[in-house]
Parts: C-alpha cells; sequence; structure tokens
C-alpha cells in the first residue's frame, strides 16, 4: 500500500507542477491597454513615427508592445520605446500619409505598492518551493508510517 500513496504523491505532484501559476499571477497583475494616435503623419522620405504612450509598459517588456495602423498599405513594427519618457518609435509607415495607429501594450493592472507586490511577484517561486517540498515530506510520511 505504501507503493500505492507514492505513487500517488507523485501524481498529484506532477499535477500541481503543471498548473500554470506563473501564467496566471501575469494575467492577474497586468492587462492590455490601447492607446490611439490620430492623425500621425510621416514627412517625405520617412517611414518611422514617434508616440508618447500614456502608461508605463509594465516592467519595460517590449515584447508585449503591438503597433497597427488604419492604413492598410502600412506595416507597422516597434522599432525602440524610451522608458523614461515613454515614447515608442514605430517603422514601417507609408511615406508622406496620415493614419491613426493604435499600440497595444501591456500595463500593471494592480498598482501595488510595498508588501503586496512583493508578494505577487514572488507567487510562483512560493508555490514552485511547495510543490517540490511537497513530495519528499510525503514519501516520508508515506514510509516512516506517519501517513496511515
Amino acid at each position: 500500500m505504501k507503493i500505492f500513496y507514492s505513487f500517488l504523491v507523485i501524481v498529484a505532484a506532477a499535477i500541481l507542477f503543471l498548473l500554470p501559476v506563473s501564467d496566471a499571477v501575469y494575467a492577474f497583475r497586468t492587462t492590455v491597454r490601447t492607446d490611439v494616435f490620430p492623425g500621425e503623419a510621416t514627412g517625405g522620405g520617412d517611414s518611422t513615427a514617434a508616440v508618447v504612450l500614456l502608461k508605463d509598459v509594465y516592467e519595460d517588456d517590449t515584447t508585449t508592445i503591438e503597433p497597427t495602423s488604419s492604413l492598410s498599405t502600412d506595416i507597422p513594427a516597434y522599432l525602440s520605446y524610451n522608458t523614461t519618457n515613454r515614447e515608442l518609435t514605430v517603422s514601417g509607415l507609408t511615406v508622406s500619409e496620415n493614419r491613426t495607429i493604435y499600440v497595444d501594450y501591456t500595463i500593471d493592472a494592480l498598482a501595488m505598492t510595498g508588501a503586496l507586490s512583493t508578494l505577487a511577484d514572488r507567487l510562483p517561486w512560493i508555490w514552485m518551493l511547495l510543490v517540490i517540498g511537497f513530495v519528499p515530506a510525503a514519501l516520508v510520511a508515506i514510509f516512516m508510517g506517519k501517513a496511515d
């Protein structure tokens, strides 16, 4: 019976380990914001535009920045982001055209500070330690006769 209990402990730990806690915490902490910049124009020979985002990008993660354009001839792409003044440079725009630029990016949805923010940031690590510590503790309890 101890071998069966051991097998159940290992299966339970594997299932707990597979839970997407990191993704859940990230989804809880962030939200997608869309800023709209109407009437953005590119000058002669220039295919870039600089816009200033209204909020800070969450943890300066530029992989979440997704610019789009109202012009079908544009192929907008993230070129650079200045974290100091939140200026975003978008490339791939049609020269000498007016358009509306839409920028989707993640922001901190909770705007927490202090201990709660630290706890939310550390929650995936705490979860990982609990799941890893669960297996040896349960196996010791089973084989020492404490889990009857």
